[in-house]
């Protein structure tokens, strides 16, 4: 009775990650955070119908090696290391560094090779690799379960997600990181329990469980779209606090200054200047007006200019019956003239006869 249970329950999971995989590879043109999502729920599909496969026809555990495609196992750690890093870093991509990421699927893929190749071999060395390979099945699976649970520690520990529960929980963004954090201890734990037992069929079925914090922050997205960013925002403003207490840490100040532009829209107070911005991130002027020039290339006064013409031009096809002066100074701009220059700057052209163009 009980395995019955747990291989509709691992057909049902199985199922459900092919569903969500599908929906993510969609959007793989929208952001590259799917891409990375699309194969971690892909990874848990296979997952999950290679062990209803195995329940339904009896297979062995000690016989689990002898079929191809472990690999996924080993690639559900770094698909959801680099998700979180498209998540939260925008402009992440992906360096000669990171290739030690994939050197645990890659060996997998070589033993998958070996199994194959190996499969009517009577003696030699691919029969002692093959007998090799068969008794050590239990290590080989478990690592993969451990590289899995260290990179959810890693992600847990290293954002500080779990600081999020120590704020005040009536913020939403606070109780769903609290949700989600005590999902995925609970999932690690439970593998941790699968290692220990030494019950293989068990751990796949805790990795598959991890469908379901994931499954938790896309449902929570889904019924409110702004929760994604205002959620990473957080996240990147925690992380970037953190980092004020190790020394300046360039990528948090830029994810949290692009935050403050983005989201907060500053730029649209025409009082800003370089010290009440360099306030807002708990950084000297100094530090700001060095960070801008030698990082991003350019000055303060350009730097929040851009963002004030780029919302002109979006207020300008939003709304074409308003006037130029009124979009002026309602983006931070004090004075036409000032927005004029920085308009002609920007896009080459003046307002009026950009908004010409585009009728």
């Amino acid at each position: 009775m009980l395995e019955s249970i747990l291989n509709h329950l691992l057909f049902f999971g199985g199922s459900l990650a092919f569903i969500m995989a599908f929906a993510q590879f969609l959007q793989i043109f929208r952001h590259g955070r799917h891409l990375w999502l699309g194969i971690f729920f892909s990874c848990i599909s296979i997952i999950g119908f290679h062990q209803y496969y195995f329940g339904v026809y009896d297979v062995p555990s000690h016989n689990l090696s002898q079929f191809r495609g472990q690999m996924v196992l080993f690639m559900l750690g770094p698909s959801i290391f680099f998700f979180y890093k498209k998540l939260f870093f925008e402009d992440f991509t992906i360096q000669v560094k990171h290739i030690v990421h994939f050197i645990p699927p890659l060996i997998s893929l070589c033993i998958d090779a070996i199994m194959f190749i190996s499969k009517d071999a009577s003696d030699g060395i691919l029969k002692e690799m093959r007998t090799f390979l068969i008794d050590y099945n239990f290590y080989y699976i478990t690592s993969a379960g451990l590289i899995f649970i260290g990179y959810n520690l890693h992600i847990l520990t290293k954002e500080d997600f779990i600081s999020l529960m120590k704020r005040k929980m009536k913020n939403k963004v606070n109780q769903v990181a609290l949700t989600f954090v005590v999902m995925v201890l609970l999932i690690t734990i439970l593998l941790v329990y699968a290692v220990v037992t030494h019950n293989v069929t068990l751990g796949r079925f805790f990795m598959t469980l991890m469908i379901v914090p994931f499954a938790f922050i896309l449902l929570v997205g889904y019924l409110n779209p702004e929760f994604i960013h205002v959620f990473t925002s957080e996240v990147r403003k925690n992380r970037y606090e953190r980092s004020l207490m190790r020394g300046l840490d360039v990528d948090a100040l830029k994810m949290r200054l692009e935050d403050l532009m983005t989201r907060d829209k500053v730029f649209c107070d025409e009082d800003l200047g370089l010290k009440r911005l360099s306030d807002m991130l708990s950084i000297s002027p100094h530090q700001l007006s060095e960070f801008l020039n030698k990082h991003l290339n350019i000055s303060f006064n350009d730097y929040v200019n851009k963002y004030r013409v780029a919302e002109a031009i979006d207020l300008m096809q939003a709304q074409p019956d308003r006037a130029i002066a009124s979009i002026c100074f309602s983006v931070g701009f004090n004075s036409k003239s000032a927005f004029y220059e920085a308009f002609a700057k920007f896009v080459g052209i003046s307002p009026a006869r950009y908004r010409k163009k585009h009728k």
